[in-house]
């Protein structure tokens, strides 16, 4: 492993996590009443429809800035969802397009220590840190799915487990509001 990344799992399991986190998430999506993309969930003030987007707007946003060597700014990875994408089907096709340039960019990229550096709204950050984040990122709103399924007494088909996310680094809770105290 290269000291040019703090993460403990290398660019392919990284790349292994983010495949199974998009892969959950398109089943968490076709999972969601049509009529629940609109409202809220919990403290955010921003629709279900939203969310579930950014989980796949965050990978896109990076293939996007390494292909055309653009900072991955914040902006990029909160662009809102395409007028087209109304329905959980339309959020699951727009996954499964993500996913697979995910999958194309990674076997045509070369350089899988992933060690050359990009800028960032972070930083400037080795691909390997970056793709860290790619990972994480969207998997802690793939948790939130999860949780967002569990509330509309959805059983979410197929739960992402610890194990599966394990090296990735999560907060403890999968939502902000959730407190102990």
């Amino acid at each position: 492993s290269s000291d040019v990344c703090s993460s403990d799992l290398s660019p392919q399991q990284l790349i292994n996590k983010l495949d199974l986190v998009l892969a959950a998430a398109m089943r968490y999506v076709s999972q969601i009443p049509a009529a629940q993309l609109d409202k809220p969930f919990r403290n955010r003030n921003r629709p279900i429809r939203m969310l579930a987007h950014h989980v796949f707007r965050i990978p896109e946003g990076f293939l996007e800035s390494m292909q055309d060597g653009k900072e991955l700014t914040y902006e990029r990875i909160m662009e809102p969802p395409e007028e087209g994408l109304r329905t959980p089907q339309d959020l699951v096709r727009y996954g499964a397009r993500v996913r697979a340039a995910m999958q194309s960019w990674w076997q045509e990229y070369p350089a899988k220590d992933c060690a050359e550096t990009m800028d960032t709204y972070f930083g400037r950050q080795s691909v390997h840190e970056v793709l860290e984040r790619t990972a994480w990122h969207p998997a802690q709103h793939t948790r939130q799915l999860m949780l967002l399924l569990d509330e509309l007494g959805i059983e979410p088909d197929g739960r992402l487990t610890a194990a599966e996310l394990a090296g990735l680094p999560l907060p403890d809770k999968a939502w902000d509001d959730e407190k102990d105290e």
